[in-house]
């Protein structure tokens, strides 16, 4: 009943197609009036001083979005991390932890050189970045203040990257970069839970710096967001927000032998899968996208299991799939980084396993110019 319930809500509030009828939408419409009520009191309170926003001792730029799913915000800030880090600009992460149990008692992922959490105190996004980045230490909890003040008694960073901070108004940031999925940057325009806005529209201008990403032609995209902004009438602050786009570019991470947790390096010829196919199975935001993923890194994809957001994968559902695998034909496996750094430790594979993962790739000088624009923002001595 709930996951049919789940199901019949996520249609609506996608305009899918053979939706339920009228009776959930409405329901829907008026969660998302009640809904926007609160998410409007909490911003005039902030606005007008009545809800405390913190200051850390240190410069501090946002990666977030005003819409659910997946916008690209851990390769984003992946990217971001690494870019200041090799300007000799030390960041350090911080974190929700949004699905790990360190949530509320918050804690360091990593110190930049050793793993301190496993993903799931962590979860899934943190973990995957503490093991991505060299040289950054991550930090989780819901209580970002305090992570951030034993951070700076512990590292002494430059700046702090907030993972998903847009919504977290308790801390001032001197930089709020916002995500928008380039094809459907700001959904259905209806908020939770008829649509997938987080927040109200004019809301955007909170934002400094807007990227498209999924963007696979730069012109294409930044017309359809000027639409999308034009239909909404927002101010002429927004209109004037610096745009700046990218594609989500696939990335073959490695393969995990059989009856191993190791991820060792992938060489297509030495392992010799040639074009036996792939089954593979996600719990991501957008897992179409992932399977789209495969096909254009040149897998045939013969079967394909998808789950919800953050899913905790069982052996049960390895073995689904190992099962698939058999039953036609196809001796690979595959799942994204995230996902797989969920069952790593806890899950011994039966089949090889392809793990996939995403670079930012931006249009032209894109990449360059956002970064130049945060560092004269944050006006680094």
């Amino acid at each position: 009943m709930i996951p049919d319930l789940k199901k019949n809500v996520e249609a609506v509030m996608k305009d899918r197609t053979g939706a339920p009828g009228k009776g959930l939408d409405v329901l829907l419409r008026g969660a998302a009036k009640l809904y926007g009520g609160v998410v409007d009191l909490r911003s005039r309170l902030y606005d007008r001083g009545a809800l405390k926003t913190s200051t850390l001792p240190c410069k501090v730029v946002s990666i977030g979005n005003i819409t659910v799913g997946g916008t690209g915000k851990t390769p984003m800030t992946i990217f971001l991390a690494d870019s200041l880090k090799r300007k000799h600009i030390k960041p350090v992460i911080l974190s929700r932890g949004y699905g790990g149990t360190a949530t509320d008692s918050g804690g360091m992922v990593t110190d930049g050189q050793t793993l301190a959490m496993d993903s799931v105190c962590s979860g899934d996004e943190p973990f995957l970045m503490a093991s991505l980045l060299e040289g950054v230490p991550v930090f989780v909890g819901k209580r970002r203040m305090e992570s951030a003040m034993e951070a700076c008694l512990r590292f002494h960073p430059d700046v702090f990257i907030l993972d998903d901070g847009f919504q977290h108004r308790a801390l001032h940031r001197d930089v709020d970069i916002l995500l928008f999925d380039a094809e459907h940057p700001l959904g259905n325009g209806f908020l939770l839970p008829r649509g997938e806005l987080r927040e109200p529209v004019s809301n955007l201008e909170r934002g400094d710096l807007f990227v498209l990403t999924r963007a696979e032609r730069r012109d294409i995209a930044l017309k359809h967001f000027r639409e999308c902004l034009e239909r909404f009438k927002v101010s002429e602050k927004v209109r004037k927000t610096p745009v700046f786009t990218c594609r989500h570019k696939p990335a073959i991470r490695g393969v995990v032998k059989a009856g191993s947790s190791v991820l060792g390096g992938w060489d297509v010829d030495q392992s010799g899968y040639g074009d036996s196919g792939v089954i593979a199975f996600s719990g991501i935001a957008k897992n179409d996208d992932f399977r789209k993923s495969l096909s254009a890194c040149g897998f045939s994809v013969r079967g394909f299991l998808d789950y919800p957001d953050h899913h905790a994968f069982s052996t049960k559902d390895i073995e689904t799939a190992a099962r698939m695998a058999d039953s036609r034909g196809v001796r690979l496996l595959s799942t994204t980084e995230k996902d797989f750094v969920r069952f790593q430790d806890r899950i011994i594979l039966s089949h090889d396993l392809v793990v996939m993962g995403v670079d930012i790739d931006f249009h032209h000088d894109d990449g360059q110019m956002l970064l130049d624009d945060v560092l004269g923002r944050l006006a680094l001595p």
